[in-house]
């Protein structure tokens, strides 16, 4: 029983994961670029900095832009 307990539970959490980063992304669209980057220096929440980063991506930013960002914040 152990076992599939651990099978399925490991897919709940990681559903868990992606449902919260998606809310964040979803509430971030209607957002400007400059919004953003202000909400990604304030973010202290690992989920609320994934889901603002993979908005900054699909409007051009690139990794390497949004570490360089996030590294003079913290």
């Amino acid at each position: 029983m152990r076992i599939w307990q651990k099978l399925f539970g490991t897919h709940t959490e990681h559903n868990s994961y992606k449902n919260h980063i998606a809310s964040v992304e979803n509430s971030c669209v209607c957002k400007t670029n400059d919004q953003l980057l202000q909400a990604l220096q304030s973010a202290h929440n690992q989920y609320v900095i994934k889901g603002i980063k993979r908005v900054l991506m699909s409007r051009g930013f690139t990794r390497k832009e949004l570490e360089g960002i996030e590294q003079t914040i913290h």
